[in-house]
């Protein structure tokens, strides 16, 4: 197995090498020679955990600190790039960008793979930028699949593995100092650099995260604190905290205003991406509970599409021989239940949510129930449903998916 990578590697850095190192075609020269010698033909994954599990290895392995994979493993090394596999267990990659150049290679696994695009429109600082973040295509990666890296926001894209485990074979440059940082980018429109990690402002979000959990008293006066005082770096991330530990609605509500009064209307862009963070969340923690390809592709298409449409598009693109609204029918009756999705995926509940994702209307949504339950005591019950069909279109899991539903607009506008 290691004979392999060393063939590809030494075949790469005589490639590279004339070329001057120019990493501008680094990308192009890898991709070119993952074609011609592809990992999937000469290595299983097996191979892989074989060696890492033998008496030596002669790489030096990334620091544990920073790790990007589960985990990572360096598997040839020279003085300009280097070949790694990154297993993936559970983990969804944020939407990113590479300080680095290079290509990859799919060895085992598949993952749906979505490239992105930013318009900058306010610099606040060097690692911090708001702008307009747009989904540009979305594809499905199977083993075989290789895709150039170029370094910077000429590739903006974010990985979700359908299956356990997904493994990658990764050809890349060390950093490249005139990209960085390498901004992690947040829906709808906020870039960040992850590595910012300014000592005093971390120990303040420690402090506010154990007063939004209860452990620390002080929450609204010291958050108020921060709102007088603070860079609007800390209160992106004093938000992001606030919303992920779930504190009074009424109170974060307040400090929005109070937040958005001193330093103006980029607060609704923080907002926003706080609400697009605490909903992707939900479905990172459901995802854990899902082992099965298909509903976890879902899964995939509810973190990673805008809407409705796209999300139908992407289904029509893995399943062809599939209508996407009863392929997604029966994805959820395997994943029914109050725990899981959020309630009983029951004959009733089948019609509000087909009802619901279709764009019915309140009375559209009876009406269906009525000629689906040959009766009259739908209108009986005519209260209960509406208010149930309401609870249903407010699902934080679905609410891509049901875009077109006027009940869910009325709920927003609200």
């Amino acid at each position: 197995m290691i004979s392999y990578f060393r063939s590809l590697g030494e075949s790469i850095e005589k490639t590279w090498l004339r070329h001057s190192y120019d990493e501008e075609v680094f990308p192009r020269l890898v991709l070119e020679e993952l074609g011609r010698n592809p990992p999937l033909m000469s290595v299983e994954v097996k191979d892989i955990v074989d060696w890492i599990f033998g008496s030596s290895q002669g790489f030096v392995q990334p620091n544990p600190r920073a790790l990007f994979g589960e985990p990572p493993v360096t598997l040839f090394q020279a003085p300009r790039f280097y070949i790694e596999a990154l297993f993936w267990l559970s983990g969804t990659t944020a939407i990113h960008e590479h300080g680095f150049s290079g290509a990859f290679s799919v060895l085992a696994g598949s993952s749906v793979h979505s490239l992105w695009q930013f318009a900058p429109e306010r610099t606040i600082n060097s690692r911090m930028i708001c702008g307009r973040l747009e989904r540009v295509s979305t594809e499905i990666l199977r083993p075989g699949g290789a895709r150039t890296i170029c370094s910077g926001g000429r590739l903006i894209h974010q990985l979700f593995h359908l299956e356990v485990p997904s493994v990658t074979i990764v050809v890349r440059t060390y950093m490249e100092p005139n990209h960085l940082p390498q901004y992690q980018y947040l829906p709808p429109g906020l870039a960040i650099d992850p590595e910012d990690s300014e000592p005093v402002r971390k120990r303040r979000l420690m402090l506010i995260d154990g007063m939004a959990r209860g452990q620390i008293s002080g929450l609204k006066d010291y958050a108020c604190k921060l709102i007088d005082s603070g860079d609007l770096t800390i209160l992106y991330y004093l938000f992001s905290v606030l919303t992920r530990r779930k504190v009074d609605k009424g109170l974060l509500g307040d400090l929005y205003g109070s937040a958005r009064e001193r330093h103006g209307d980029v607060i609704d862009l923080f907002r926003m991406v706080c609400e697009e963070e605490r909903r992707s969340r939900i479905v990172t923690a459901l995802r854990a509970k899902i082992s099965a390809p298909d509903p976890r592709f879902l899964l995939a298409l509810l973190m990673l599409m805008p809407d409705r449409d796209a999300i139908f598009d992407a289904i029509r693109l893995q399943f062809p021989e599939f209508e996407p609204l009863p392929a997604i029918e029966a994805w959820l009756t395997n994943m029914s239940g109050k725990e899981i999705i959020g309630f009983d995926f029951n004959n009733e509940n089948r019609i509000i949510f087909r009802g619901l994702v279709e764009g019915l209307d309140e009375e559209g949504l009876l009406q269906r129930l009525r000629v689906e339950f040959k009766g009259d005591s739908v209108d009986e019950h005519r209260d209960r449903l509406i208010d149930h069909a309401k609870r249903l279109a407010s699902s934080d899991l679905f609410f891509p998916l049901l875009s077109k539903s006027p009940l869910r607009e009325k709920i927003l506008a609200a």
